[in-house]
């Protein structure tokens, strides 16, 4: 560990402590129609080799965190799958005597063969997806009780031309966010989220979403916590003289003992996709880790995203108007299970084994998938 003290205005500022993390991790798979296409069962085989890090920079009153990534996928037959994928995040706070400063930001480049799962249901082509996120907040405390938070984000969209004929478009999609958050008690929060946000697609159209969300947090115990937020969403298209409004809400439980870990979130927001739009997306995720042993470890996860149809409306005239559906939706999920072996506090041995469906609403017929895998995996420690 290093560390380092800098000087500002003849005085001493807190110490800089600088840590680091290296991790790498290889597998080797076996895929049962790896494309999730309708009537397929072709079976091939993969080969992965990633690459992450995790630096930190921190301070008695701020921190700095980057992360990298990067995966190199390869199949033994169907060239066409090969993919590389590569990420770095950035995350930075800084606390003063009122309030604090979040930023963050997010690069990373990968395959529509992962990022279109359950969002547009366009998982046979293998084109390049780029996307860039950053936002900016600042959280300012009142009294003891209450605190306001002003946020603001954006978010860059990008394929690989060769993705248009699929429907596939770039889109940009930014916004803002500003409420209270009071604390009733230690153990209760409740906060207010007023938020407009716009995305504006390549293809030239635009639309425009205003919501309300209120939200609870409770912990119970040590171990246990629940979390409950409900709220609408209301979406002007450009040229659309109506706004359809949604409810939105989360559900969220977790749970923590000494072999035991397991959180489950259902959740219903409108969100953009690749096709350059907004859309309501309804997600539910449970995940649970069980200490087998001293070195061994079970993970369970099961994930599913459904995407609603999108229609617009135009009213030509009192009681008369054009109604028509851009999009007809999609559904994807997956349930997971992998046990890990501690080799040592480094080294790391797992199995894994998961099956997955997916629908673009379009086409009648269910797509089925599996793979098994097996993996080794190396971690540095803080260096």
């Amino acid at each position: 560990m290093l560390t380092t003290i800098a000087m500002t205005r003849g005085a001493p500022s807190p110490a800089a402590e600088w840590s680091e993390t290296l991790g790498a991790s290889a597998n080797v798979a076996y895929d049962t129609n790896p494309r999730l296409l309708p009537g397929v069962s072709v079976s091939d085989r993969s080969a992965q080799l990633a690459v992450d890090g995790n630096t930190q920079l921190a301070t008695e009153l701020s921190q700095l965190t980057v992360t990298p990534r990067l995966a190199i996928i390869r199949y033994d037959q169907d060239r066409n799958l090969d993919n590389t994928a590569a990420s770095v995040a950035v995350a930075f706070q800084d606390k003063g005597e009122r309030g604090q400063w979040s930023l963050s930001g997010l690069a990373q480049t990968d395959s529509t063969l992962n990022s279109e799962l359950g969002q547009t249901g366009v998982t046979e082509v293998n084109f390049r997806h780029d996307g860039y996120n950053a936002s900016a907040g600042y959280s300012y405390l009142a009294t003891e009780r209450l605190s306001w938070l002003v946020q603001g984000s954006g978010q860059i969209t990008q394929y690989n031309a060769a993705a248009e004929p699929y429907g596939l478009v770039g889109y940009r999609y930014g916004g803002v966010l500003f409420g209270p958050t009071w604390s009733f008690s230690d153990r209760l929060q409740g906060s207010l989220d007023l938020q407009a946000d716009e995305v504006r697609s390549q293809s030239g159209t635009t639309e425009r979403d205003y919501s309300a969300n209120t939200q609870l947090k409770r912990n119970l115990s040590e171990q246990y916590s629940w979390r409950i937020s409900a709220g609408a969403t209301r979406v002007a298209a450009q040229g659309n003289s109506a706004s359809p409004t949604t409810g939105v809400f989360e559900i969220g439980l977790t749970r923590a003992t000494e072999r035991v870990q397991w959180d489950l979130s259902i959740k219903r927001a409108v969100l953009p996709i690749g096709f350059g739009f907004l859309a309501r997306q309804d997600v539910a995720a449970v995940s649970a880790v069980v200490a087998v042993s001293e070195r061994s470890t079970l993970n369970l996860a099961c994930n599913v995203i459904r995407t609603e149809p999108v229609s617009l409306s135009f009213y030509l005239a009192p009681g008369i108007s054009i109604g028509y559906q851009i999009y007809d939706g999609a559904a994807w999920g997956q349930a997971a299970a992998e046990w890990q072996y501690h080799l040592s506090p480094r080294w790391m041995l797992s199995a894994a084994y998961l099956e997955a469906r997916a629908r673009n609403y379009s086409v009648p017929q269910w797509a089925n998938g599996t793979q098994a895998r097996l993996s080794v995996t190396w971690e540095s420690g803080r260096l």
